[in-house]
Formats: structure tokens, C-alpha cells, sequence
């Protein structure tokens, strides 16, 4: 069992918790079955946050658990690093999904409840999270990626240029959707079989020139190979891009997405309303493409995330989370 002291700072007064690292069945292939959890007991509630790691590019699930059940229709609100956080009802229970950028500065993280229910003096109590040191790997200048100069080039024909900037549009239009959470289960891959060949925010070079991180998880796949929906949700873009090739955009609710680039065909349009491991199109290599793969990318709140510290949370069902909660008691 692994074990990380996370320093949690409560208005006037410090204390630590330990976040505790259980192992976890998980049926998805993930190598990894070890979490951290935190789990705070309140006068008035049970917090729980559940993540791989808190460190940069990861996603944190929120669970908060009033002790009166009567309390689960009161108004409260909750801010992660200054920004509020969409919650859902499930169960006895309130959740909702955090983010770390990978750009993050080292330091502490900033989580605030707001509630007069909970915290009738001061209506508020915040707590310090501490990030924890994540190195993203580097690709060496000499193992430059050859892809076709077009993808590179500053001299684009006028064309090209309207189309780089309407695929730019539509990607825009398609994360600023809003719905709610449509999903109570947690995640699962997208392929049936698991080989990662490029990691997230990995830095890399394409034809000698300096490339932007890598903004997804690569998974290798021969063309035509079924791609699955890790989540339920609904289509909002599935067409051609220039860079991303076939691409696709799950809205999971709650300013979750999911989406899936260069494939060979797309299975899916605009509107659908989709299954977790349904098949929403094909492996392939179009765009900005060496091979055929599949790029899984997801968004929390307008943050890039590692898609796999999604499909690592465990506790996004109403059993297991509060099962979790109660663990403490």
C-alpha cells in the first residue's frame, strides 16, 4: 500500500491527512490498480477525493456525503482553484470532477465549500492540497518524428489557412456545450486491446522542429481496428479536421469531453446519444499521422487531461464511493 501526506490548510488552523493507496479491482486492463484517497470527516459531512495521483494532468473525483440526508438538497458550492465546480446529485451524495492542468506551478491547490448549512459561523472552509512532483517525458532531437511537411510548414495556401481556422471553430463550438453529468459508472479504455505508444504531454519533435505537448494518449491499432466510447454521452463533432484527421467529441455532461482522432472511418454523428463501449468509428491514420492509432484525448472544465487518470477512478458508482466515505467511520 502506497501512502502520500497531503497538507490540507483549514482557515486559521493546519492539519494533515493521509491519502491511502488501495488496491483496487479493475477489469479495464489498467496496470496501475493503486489510487489515493482522501477522507475527511466533517461535523456535518463525509469528503472523499479519489485521484491516480495529485499531480499535474490528472483528474480528482469529489465526493461529498452530508450525515443528514435531508442536507442533500441544500444550496452549497464548491471552488477548485478559484473556479466553481459542477456538481451532481447520486445517491445520498454530491460529486463532481477536478482538474490539474499540466501547466500547473509547483505549490499547493486551492479547494473552498461554501455553505451557511455545513459551516454556520463563517459559511466557508477551504483546504491546501499539495501537488505532487510530475515529470512529463522529453523525446531526445534525434528520435524526431517524420510526418508530412504540410503539417509543419509556415507557407499554407490561403485554403488550407480557412480550413485550419474552421476546424479551429468547430472544436470551440463543441467544448462550449453544456449538459449534465450523463454518465453514474466509471470508465473503460477505448480498445479492445491495450498497447500505449505515446504518453501524455510527452515533448517531442516533428521534422527537426519543435512540437507542442502531446495533448492525448496514443494507442496502438491496425486500421479498422473498433474504437469504443469510454463513456456514455452525446456526439458534438465528429468530421474531418486538418491536424486530428477523423475526429470525434464526446460530451459526458458537466464540461466532461472525450475525444478520438485520426480515425480511418466515423460511425457516429452530431446529436447521437451514445453507450459506454459502444463502437463510434475505426483506427486509422488521417491528419497528422506517422501510422495508424488511436489519439484518446479528455477536457475537464477547459483543462487537458491525462485521459487515463479518468478510466483509473474507481469510485464514480453510488456503491463503491459511498462505500469509500463510510470506510473511515
Amino acid at each position: 500500500m502506497k501512502e502520500q501526506i497531503l497538507a490540507f490548510s483549514l482557515l486559521f488552523f493546519s492539519f494533515s491527512l493521509l491519502a491511502e493507496g488501495k488496491k483496487l479491482h479493475q477489469p479495464n486492463g489498467i496496470k496501475n490498480s493503486s489510487n489515493y484517497f482522501v477522507k475527511k470527516e466533517e461535523k456535518n459531512f463525509f469528503l472523499l477525493l479519489e485521484a491516480r495521483k495529485f499531480g499535474r494532468g490528472e483528474a480528482i473525483l469529489f465526493r461529498l456525503t452530508p450525515k443528514n440526508k435531508k442536507w442533500i438538497h441544500e444550496n452549497f458550492k464548491v471552488f477548485w482553484m478559484g473556479k466553481e465546480v459542477i456538481l451532481s446529485k447520486q445517491g445520498s451524495s454530491q460529486i463532481g470532477f477536478l482538474a490539474i492542468s499540466p501547466d500547473a506551478a509547483p505549490g499547493s491547490m486551492n479547494l473552498e465549500i461554501q455553505s451557511k448549512i455545513f459551516f454556520v459561523k463563517r459559511g466557508t472552509k477551504q483546504y491546501q492540497i499539495q501537488l505532487e512532483p510530475t515529470k512529463f517525458q522529453v523525446i531526445q532531437k534525434n528520435q524526431t518524428i517524420k510526418v508530412d511537411e504540410k503539417f509543419v510548414t509556415q507557407e499554407l495556401s490561403k485554403e488550407t489557412l480557412e480550413f485550419i481556422k474552421e476546424c479551429s471553430k468547430a472544436k470551440e463550438v463543441a467544448f462550449a456545450k453544456e449538459s449534465g453529468l450523463q454518465f453514474s459508472d466509471n470508465f473503460k479504455l477505448p480498445l479492445d486491446r491495450i498497447h500505449i505508444t505515446s504518453k501524455f504531454y510527452v515533448r517531442r519533435d516533428y521534422n527537426k522542429k519543435k512540437g507542442k505537448p502531446h495533448g492525448g494518449v496514443d494507442f496502438r491499432g491496425k486500421s479498422g481496428t473498433p474504437i469504443l466510447s469510454i463513456q456514455d454521452g452525446t456526439v458534438v463533432l465528429a468530421r474531418p479536421m486538418y491536424y486530428e484527421g477523423n475526429f470525434t467529441v464526446l460530451d459526458h455532461g458537466n464540461k466532461i469531453f472525450t475525444f478520438y482522432m485520426h480515425q480511418s472511418e466515423m460511425l457516429v454523428k452530431v446529436g447521437d446519444k451514445v453507450k459506454k463501449g459502444q463502437v463510434i468509428g475505426k483506427v486509422g491514420s488521417t491528419g497528422m499521422s506517422t501510422g495508424p492509432h488511436l489519439h484518446l484525448g479528455a477536457k475537464i472544465a477547459n483543462t487537458l487531461i491525462d485521459p487515463l487518470s479518468l478510466i483509473s477512478i474507481a469510485g464514480i458508482m453510488e456503491e463503491s464511493g459511498e462505500e469509500l466515505a463510510s470506510s473511515k467511520k
